[in-house]
């Protein structure tokens, strides 16, 4: 029931996230790539800190202080600074396909940094996944470009893949609202430095920008991320992380609503080829070890 559940929470998290792709493309018409990242973190951190500081959260134990600062650091600030830069250029569903490859990136470290491991099945999984998600991409309109900006996303995706890994021995001490509460609030105060000339920008902002780092904030982060780490808790981080293979798919389908990129028959190809790899993940991809846990 526990595993399960934690399935629900993630792919509940990648259906509010399948949304801030398109959603933050439409902030960065009116904002910089560094503006929209700290106004989002800004905005995650003021609305969990209305949840969060009356049930007294409190701090880090001394010695996980450096961890949370370092997830905070790397997950939220480099993340979505790295992110929004890639996303002035690349396409929604794009960009979701580059983020989506953070599984195999957590795969290939949760063996090392915390014991977590994956069956042949899961394995498999993931490269089907990763398969499907390649037909995603290569079915949009310009293909998959190598430039800059993807070498960007690929980074962004690992630097996401840290922050699950992290998280994940996090969450086996302190709740997930602690966990995303502080991960939000160093990121809020580390972007800071980048909001110099963000007042003007908000002035002046039209009503969608204004309502895109919001959505960003109180849903993407703040909502999504407490619900990442409630996935975290129930199943292993490599697991929960090949829900973001469902990303793609639903973004591409998004991105043709809101912004009218429309998908090709590849792009749905895909999606189904993704959905029933992450199934494969999901029902046979855990390790006998992580099983029992």
């Amino acid at each position: 029931m526990a595993y399960r559940a934690a399935m629900v929470a993630a792919f509940a998290a990648i259906l509010i996230w399948s949304f801030s792709y398109p959603v933050a493309r439409v902030g960065l018409r009116h904002f910089d790539p560094f503006h929209l990242s700290g106004l989002r973190l800004v905005a995650a951190a003021l609305a969990l800190s209305v949840i969060a500081l009356p049930r007294r959260v409190g701090l880090p134990e001394r010695g996980d202080r450096l961890r949370v600062v370092t997830a905070g650091l790397i997950g939220m600030t480099f993340y979505l600074a790295i992110l929004y830069v890639g996303l002035q250029v690349v396409e929604a569903a794009s960009a979701a396909i580059l983020i989506a490859l953070t599984p195999i990136f957590v795969a290939l470290l949760s063996g090392p940094m915390i014991g977590e491991r994956l069956t042949a099945w899961g394995w498999s999984g993931l490269l089907l996944a990763s398969a499907g998600a390649a037909l995603v991409i290569l079915g949009q309109a310009g293909g998959l470009d190598l430039g800059l900006s993807s070498l960007l996303l690929l980074v962004a995706a690992l630097a996401h893949a840290l922050y699950n890994v992290m998280v994940k021995s996090l969450v086996a001490r302190y709740s997930p609202l602690q966990v995303a509460s502080w991960s939000m609030w160093v990121g809020a105060v580390t972007s800071l430095p980048l909001l110099v000339r963000a007042p003007d920008q908000v002035a002046s902002a039209p009503w969608d920008a204004l309502l895109s780092f919001i959505y960003l904030g109180v849903c993407g982060s703040a909502l999504g991320f407490v619900l990442w780490g409630r996935a975290m808790v129930g199943a292993p981080a490599a697991v929960v992380s090949s829900a973001l293979y469902a990303t793609p798919p639903l973004s591409a389908f998004i991105g043709w609503l809101l912004l009218d990129e429309r998908p090709t028959i590849w792009v749905v190809m895909g999606g189904v080829v993704v959905l029933g790899a992450v199934t494969m993940v999901i029902r046979r991809g855990v390790a006998p070890a992580i099983e029992g846990s």
